[in-house]
């Protein structure tokens, strides 16, 4: 394909601006980060990468994926971080990473949503259409500047943000410990097939975590029942997925 977008997403909203980029640009593939996995070798002339911030940096999986792969050195590089607020390092982290493979970000922006994050904010189901109106207005302006190949300076975050990530970052794939499962649970496998990380496995009908945890939450917002939780924390919260990303 002369031009590729990977994405790595857990409730849909990059999952949607990937797919939505890839519309208005043409013969565009969409690739999972998650699916394909390490050492991906690619030679198209646009790439992209399109994916959620977190604790105000790269998910780990991301971070992995880009370190291992091996682009075409002539491309354009993009990137689109969803959020819904700061994305602290985040772009700065991905142009770093190019920048040890003889390449550079060219272009890069966020993307406001709204704050999914569970653990720490309720969503407010009324404010959901409006600001999803919003990313939409903001991921037009974005789309036009990635079809002329715009160019522009990428900038690093707070040193706090970033020492706030590498902490966070090194504890995620344990956190699933944290994690209960309640007897509304009927075993149908929703979790283990929406885990991008492959976390998850259902045996003898009842969930099981590996330990391998992105910490993305989506099994907690897919779960059709509700029935994953974080400690109790998230039992009586609003879930969310993007409703334009269906299973």
């Amino acid at each position: 394909m002369k031009k590729i977008i990977f994405y790595f997403s857990a409730t849909g909203n990059s999952l949607y601006t990937a797919l939505e980029i890839a519309k208005a640009l043409g013969d565009t593939e969409v690739v999972s980060m998650a699916k394909v996995g390490m050492n991906y070798s690619c030679n198209s002339e646009m790439i992209g990468f399109v994916f959620p911030t977190y604790s105000w940096g790269l998910p780990n999986m991301v971070s992995d994926f880009l370190k291992s792969g091996n682009f075409n050195k002539n491309a354009y590089f993009f990137s689109v971080v969803t959020c819904g607020g700061t994305i602290g390092s985040s772009l700065a982290d991905v142009n770093d990473i190019l920048k040890e493979k003889g390449v550079r970000l060219h272009y890069g922006s966020k993307l406001s949503f709204l704050s999914n994050y569970i653990l720490m904010v309720d969503i407010k189901t009324d404010k959901v259409a409006k600001r999803l109106q919003k990313a939409d207005r903001n991921l037009a302006v974005i789309i036009q500047d990635i079809k002329s190949r715009k160019e522009n300076r990428i900038k690093g975050g707070p040193s706090i943000l970033k020492m706030i990530h590498k902490r966070s970052a090194a504890n995620q794939k344990s956190l699933d410990k944290n994690y209960n499962v309640s007897m509304s649970c009927t075993g149908c496998g929703v979790c283990a097939s929406v885990c991008p990380a492959k976390n998850i496995e259902i045996i003898d009908g009842k969930v099981t975590f590996t330990h391998n945890c992105e910490q993305c939450l989506a099994c907690v917002h897919w779960c059709p029942k509700n029935a994953i939780n974080y400690k109790d924390i998230t039992q009586d919260k609003q879930r969310y997925h993007h409703p334009k990303i269906k299973l």
